[in-house]
């Protein structure tokens, strides 16, 4: 996929100069999902990450005997996947389309050794992902405010 085409959808492609955005694109492939098909599960390998182009994810929470639990909801131009950039590389979520979803697909390994010599580009997406690991904690706290209002 011709990631210029999204660049200006998402915050991380935005961020990279034209040559970080030539080495994403060279180790992306794009991931079409139907609704309801997981993306990946909690407790497997971060081994990659992913932009939405459109559609939606849901991340979920799972639980023995219990039925999933939606906590987020993520859409087009954000960031699919955080644990991809910090060891032990294990998804803490489980991820699942809501609706048909268009992805582009990124391989963490290879983005992981780009960054281990590059400091800049590592920086870089370092931003990105605390950035949005932040923004997440913040919408978690949000909704366990509003459970613990009504109760």
């Amino acid at each position: 996929m011709n990631l210029r085409s999204i660049r200006d959808k998402s915050e991380l492609l935005t961020r990279l100069s034209n040559t970080e955005l030539d080495l994403f694109e060279s180790v992306s492939s794009e991931v079409q999902l139907a609704d309801g098909e997981i993306l990946f599960e909690e407790g497997g390998v971060a081994d990659s990450f992913f932009t939405i182009v459109s559609g939606r994810i849901g991340l979920e929470l799972t639980s023995p005997g219990r039925a999933p639990m939606s906590i987020q909801t993520l859409g087009p131009g954000e960031l699919v996947g955080v644990s991809w950039f910090f060891d032990p590389y294990r998804w803490n979520w489980r991820a699942r389309a809501f609706g048909d979803t268009h992805l582009v697909a990124f391989d963490a390994v290879a983005i992981r050794q780009k960054c281990e010599v590059d400091r800049d580009l590592a920086l870089e997406v370092l931003g990105v992902v605390a950035e949005e690991a932040v923004r997440r904690l913040h919408r978690t706290r949000i909704q366990l405010l509003d459970l613990y209002r009504n109760t």
